[in-house]
Protein backbone atom coordinates (compact mmCIF):
# COMPACT_ATOMS: atom_id res chain seq x y z
CA UNK A 1 0.00 0.00 0.00
CA UNK A 2 3.19 2.20 1.19
CA UNK A 3 4.23 1.78 -2.78
CA UNK A 4 1.16 2.74 -4.38
CA UNK A 5 1.07 6.28 -2.06
CA UNK A 6 4.65 7.05 -3.00
CA UNK A 7 4.13 6.39 -6.36
CA UNK A 8 0.77 9.19 -6.63
CA UNK A 9 2.50 11.52 -4.11
CA UNK A 10 5.98 11.64 -5.72
CA UNK A 11 4.65 11.32 -9.46
CA UNK A 12 2.39 14.29 -9.38
CA UNK A 13 5.24 16.26 -8.15
CA UNK A 14 5.86 16.26 -12.04
CA UNK A 15 1.89 16.48 -12.71
CA UNK A 16 0.18 18.61 -10.63
CA UNK A 17 2.38 19.26 -7.35
CA UNK A 18 4.97 21.51 -7.75
CA UNK A 19 6.91 20.95 -5.26
CA UNK A 20 7.59 19.80 -1.50
CA UNK A 21 8.43 20.75 1.76
CA UNK A 22 9.60 17.68 4.12
CA UNK A 23 9.21 17.10 7.48
CA UNK A 24 9.63 14.14 9.66
CA UNK A 25 5.31 13.60 10.40
CA UNK A 26 4.43 15.17 7.58
CA UNK A 27 5.05 16.73 4.16
CA UNK A 28 3.88 19.44 2.58
CA UNK A 29 2.63 18.99 -1.20
CA UNK A 30 1.71 22.23 -3.35
CA UNK A 31 1.31 23.70 -6.54
CA UNK A 32 2.44 27.41 -7.40
CA UNK A 33 -0.36 27.50 -9.88
CA UNK A 34 -3.39 25.61 -8.55
CA UNK A 35 -4.79 26.92 -5.29
CA UNK A 36 -7.40 24.36 -4.36
CA UNK A 37 -7.21 21.98 -1.80
CA UNK A 38 -6.81 18.80 -3.92
CA UNK A 39 -3.57 19.73 -5.26
CA UNK A 40 -2.19 21.80 -2.06
CA UNK A 41 -1.83 19.52 1.22
CA UNK A 42 0.09 18.62 3.95
CA UNK A 43 0.55 14.10 4.07
CA UNK A 44 0.64 12.94 7.45
CA UNK A 45 2.89 10.16 8.05
CA UNK A 46 1.52 9.33 11.35
CA UNK A 47 -0.45 10.32 14.50
CA UNK A 48 2.73 11.10 16.69
CA UNK A 49 2.70 14.76 18.54
CA UNK A 50 -0.44 15.09 16.21
CA UNK A 51 -1.38 18.99 17.74
CA UNK A 52 1.95 20.02 17.75
CA UNK A 53 1.90 18.98 13.94
CA UNK A 54 -1.09 20.13 13.55
CA UNK A 55 0.14 23.67 14.40
CA UNK A 56 3.46 23.56 12.29
CA UNK A 57 1.48 22.60 9.43
CA UNK A 58 -0.84 25.91 9.66
CA UNK A 59 1.87 28.27 10.14
CA UNK A 60 3.59 26.32 7.15
CA UNK A 61 0.38 26.25 4.40
CA UNK A 62 -0.40 30.10 5.38
CA UNK A 63 3.23 31.03 4.76
CA UNK A 64 2.53 29.34 1.21
CA UNK A 65 -0.93 31.49 1.14
CA UNK A 66 -2.74 27.96 1.09
CA UNK A 67 -5.87 26.82 3.18
CA UNK A 68 -4.45 24.58 6.26
CA UNK A 69 -5.49 21.16 4.61
CA UNK A 70 -4.38 17.91 5.88
CA UNK A 71 -4.58 14.56 4.25
CA UNK A 72 -4.93 11.46 6.15
CA UNK A 73 -4.98 7.73 4.22
CA UNK A 74 -6.57 5.16 6.04
CA UNK A 75 -3.76 3.08 6.77
CA UNK A 76 -2.33 5.89 9.57
CA UNK A 77 -6.00 6.44 10.80
CA UNK A 78 -5.70 4.47 13.62
CA UNK A 79 -8.76 4.76 17.03
CA UNK A 80 -5.97 7.51 18.76
CA UNK A 81 -5.51 9.23 15.65
CA UNK A 82 -9.29 9.52 15.46
CA UNK A 83 -9.60 11.02 18.80
CA UNK A 84 -7.22 13.23 18.38
CA UNK A 85 -9.53 14.56 15.01
CA UNK A 86 -12.83 14.47 17.03
CA UNK A 87 -10.64 16.24 19.89
CA UNK A 88 -10.00 19.43 17.70
CA UNK A 89 -12.97 19.33 15.60
CA UNK A 90 -11.48 18.92 12.56
CA UNK A 91 -13.73 19.93 9.36
CA UNK A 92 -13.86 17.18 6.58
CA UNK A 93 -14.15 19.11 3.22
CA UNK A 94 -13.73 15.68 1.29
CA UNK A 95 -13.14 11.38 1.35
CA UNK A 96 -11.09 10.13 -1.47
CA UNK A 97 -11.26 6.56 -2.44
CA UNK A 98 -8.57 4.71 -3.48
CA UNK A 99 -9.45 1.75 -5.58
CA UNK A 100 -7.48 -0.94 -7.46
CA UNK A 101 -7.41 -3.52 -9.77
CA UNK A 102 -5.46 -6.27 -10.26
CA UNK A 103 -4.34 -9.22 -12.47
CA UNK A 104 -4.35 -6.95 -15.92
CA UNK A 105 -3.50 -9.85 -18.05
CA UNK A 106 -6.76 -11.32 -17.45
CA UNK A 107 -8.70 -8.66 -19.31
CA UNK A 108 -9.26 -9.22 -23.10
CA UNK A 109 -9.82 -6.09 -25.64
CA UNK A 110 -13.77 -4.47 -25.50
CA UNK A 111 -14.65 -2.67 -28.37
CA UNK A 112 -17.96 -1.62 -29.09
CA UNK A 113 -17.13 1.64 -31.08
CA UNK A 114 -15.12 0.58 -34.29
CA UNK A 115 -14.67 4.04 -35.34
CA UNK A 116 -13.36 5.02 -32.13
CA UNK A 117 -9.38 5.30 -32.02
CA UNK A 118 -7.07 5.42 -28.75
CA UNK A 119 -3.67 7.15 -29.25
CA UNK A 120 -0.70 7.77 -26.86
CA UNK A 121 -0.49 11.26 -27.10
CA UNK A 122 3.06 12.95 -28.64
CA UNK A 123 3.63 16.51 -29.61
CA UNK A 124 1.89 16.61 -32.20
CA UNK A 125 -1.97 15.40 -30.27
CA UNK A 126 -0.53 17.65 -27.19
CA UNK A 127 -2.53 20.55 -27.43
CA UNK A 128 -5.84 18.31 -28.06
CA UNK A 129 -4.94 16.06 -25.17
CA UNK A 130 -5.03 19.36 -23.33
CA UNK A 131 -7.87 20.45 -24.53
CA UNK A 132 -9.98 17.56 -24.23
CA UNK A 133 -8.66 17.27 -20.26
CA UNK A 134 -9.90 21.04 -19.68
CA UNK A 135 -13.25 20.13 -21.72
CA UNK A 136 -14.02 16.85 -20.42
CA UNK A 137 -14.16 18.19 -16.29
CA UNK A 138 -16.86 21.01 -17.27
CA UNK A 139 -18.17 21.11 -14.32
CA UNK A 140 -21.99 20.87 -15.68
CA UNK A 141 -22.73 17.37 -14.40
CA UNK A 142 -23.90 17.12 -10.67
CA UNK A 143 -23.04 13.97 -10.36
CA UNK A 144 -19.60 14.45 -11.10
CA UNK A 145 -17.58 15.68 -7.83
CA UNK A 146 -15.05 17.89 -9.63
CA UNK A 147 -15.75 21.46 -11.04
CA UNK A 148 -14.78 23.35 -13.78
CA UNK A 149 -10.77 23.30 -13.55
CA UNK A 150 -9.41 26.69 -13.28
CA UNK A 151 -6.65 27.80 -15.87
CA UNK A 152 -4.01 26.22 -13.20
CA UNK A 153 -4.65 22.94 -14.53
CA UNK A 154 -4.07 23.79 -18.46
CA UNK A 155 -0.54 25.14 -16.78
CA UNK A 156 0.52 22.31 -14.87
CA UNK A 157 -0.55 19.78 -17.74
CA UNK A 158 1.18 22.00 -20.01
CA UNK A 159 4.28 21.77 -17.73
CA UNK A 160 4.11 18.16 -17.33
CA UNK A 161 5.41 17.48 -20.79
CA UNK A 162 8.19 19.23 -20.34
CA UNK A 163 9.49 17.43 -17.16
CA UNK A 164 12.07 15.39 -15.88
CA UNK A 165 10.73 12.58 -14.37
CA UNK A 166 12.58 11.10 -11.37
CA UNK A 167 12.71 7.71 -9.24
CA UNK A 168 11.93 5.70 -12.62
CA UNK A 169 8.46 6.93 -12.98
CA UNK A 170 7.05 7.44 -16.55
CA UNK A 171 4.06 8.65 -17.79
CA UNK A 172 1.81 7.95 -20.66
CA UNK A 173 -0.87 10.27 -21.72
CA UNK A 174 -4.18 8.70 -23.83
CA UNK A 175 -6.06 10.34 -26.07
CA UNK A 176 -9.43 8.79 -27.55
CA UNK A 177 -10.92 10.14 -30.62
CA UNK A 178 -14.05 9.28 -32.81
CA UNK A 179 -13.82 10.26 -36.55
CA UNK A 180 -10.83 12.70 -35.74
CA UNK A 181 -12.69 14.28 -32.71
CA UNK A 182 -11.35 14.33 -29.38
CA UNK A 183 -13.73 12.92 -26.46
CA UNK A 184 -11.99 11.12 -24.07
CA UNK A 185 -8.53 10.95 -21.95
CA UNK A 186 -6.52 9.27 -19.66
CA UNK A 187 -2.91 9.64 -18.29
CA UNK A 188 -0.86 6.79 -16.62
CA UNK A 189 2.07 7.24 -14.13
CA UNK A 190 3.86 4.19 -13.41
CA UNK A 191 6.75 2.49 -12.13
CA UNK A 192 8.26 -1.19 -11.54
CA UNK A 193 4.88 -3.36 -11.28
CA UNK A 194 2.17 -0.33 -9.93
CA UNK A 195 0.49 2.62 -12.06
CA UNK A 196 -2.13 5.31 -10.64
CA UNK A 197 -4.67 6.50 -13.91
CA UNK A 198 -5.79 10.60 -13.68
CA UNK A 199 -7.49 12.80 -15.91
CA UNK A 200 -10.09 10.37 -17.04
CA UNK A 201 -12.72 12.30 -18.99
CA UNK A 202 -15.16 11.95 -21.73
CA UNK A 203 -17.02 14.56 -23.18
CA UNK A 204 -20.83 14.60 -21.74
CA UNK A 205 -22.12 13.94 -24.76
CA UNK A 206 -20.77 10.90 -25.18
CA UNK A 207 -20.92 9.50 -21.70
CA UNK A 208 -22.61 6.17 -20.92
CA UNK A 209 -21.65 4.46 -24.49
CA UNK A 210 -18.93 2.65 -23.27
CA UNK A 211 -15.99 4.95 -24.52
CA UNK A 212 -14.50 4.95 -21.17
CA UNK A 213 -14.97 1.44 -20.53
CA UNK A 214 -13.11 0.99 -23.98
CA UNK A 215 -10.19 2.85 -23.40
CA UNK A 216 -9.98 1.45 -19.66
CA UNK A 217 -9.71 -1.90 -20.91
CA UNK A 218 -7.37 -0.56 -23.91
CA UNK A 219 -5.19 1.08 -21.43
CA UNK A 220 -5.14 -2.08 -19.30
CA UNK A 221 -3.77 -4.55 -21.74
CA UNK A 222 -1.38 -1.75 -22.63
CA UNK A 223 0.10 -1.22 -19.00
CA UNK A 224 0.06 -5.39 -18.78
CA UNK A 225 2.59 -5.22 -21.45
CA UNK A 226 4.56 -3.35 -19.30
CA UNK A 227 4.66 -5.84 -16.71
CA UNK A 228 2.28 -3.71 -15.12
CA UNK A 229 0.29 -5.98 -12.15
CA UNK A 230 -1.55 -3.34 -9.96
CA UNK A 231 -3.67 -0.16 -11.10
CA UNK A 232 -4.95 2.61 -8.59
CA UNK A 233 -7.31 5.02 -9.39
CA UNK A 234 -9.19 8.01 -7.06
CA UNK A 235 -12.27 9.43 -6.99
CA UNK A 236 -14.13 11.22 -4.24
CA UNK A 237 -16.27 8.86 -2.44
CA UNK A 238 -20.08 8.94 -3.00
CA UNK A 239 -19.84 10.30 -6.29
CA UNK A 240 -21.05 8.45 -9.69
CA UNK A 241 -17.65 7.36 -10.81
CA UNK A 242 -17.03 5.38 -7.80
CA UNK A 243 -19.98 3.09 -9.11
CA UNK A 244 -18.67 3.16 -12.61
CA UNK A 245 -14.54 1.72 -11.42
CA UNK A 246 -16.61 -0.89 -9.25
CA UNK A 247 -18.14 -2.44 -12.37
CA UNK A 248 -14.99 -2.29 -14.23
CA UNK A 249 -13.55 -4.72 -11.56
CA UNK A 250 -11.75 -2.02 -9.28
CA UNK A 251 -12.15 -2.82 -5.24
CA UNK A 252 -11.50 0.03 -2.75
CA UNK A 253 -8.73 -0.49 -0.61
CA UNK A 254 -8.06 2.53 0.94
CA UNK A 255 -9.35 6.22 1.88
CA UNK A 256 -7.95 9.22 2.00
CA UNK A 257 -9.78 11.90 4.44
CA UNK A 258 -8.99 15.68 3.96
CA UNK A 259 -9.58 18.21 6.34
CA UNK A 260 -9.63 21.81 7.31
CA UNK A 261 -7.37 22.68 9.85
CA UNK A 262 -8.36 25.82 12.36
CA UNK A 263 -6.41 28.80 12.56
Amino acid sequence: MEEMIHLHLNGNLNLFFSNVIKSIHYDIYYSDVIEDEYWNYAYLKDGLNFERTIKEIILKMKQLNRKPVIYITSNVLDEDLQQNIRKLNLDLIYTDCWMFIEHLNEFKTYKINNDFEIYKVDKRLQDKFIKSVMDGFSGDNPDDPYNELPEGYKISIERSFKNNWSDNIEIINYLGMKKNEPISTATAIYNQDKAVLYNITTLKKFQRKGFCKEMMYYIFNELSKLNIKEVCIQTEKGYYPEEIYKKMGFKEKLLGKAYLLGS
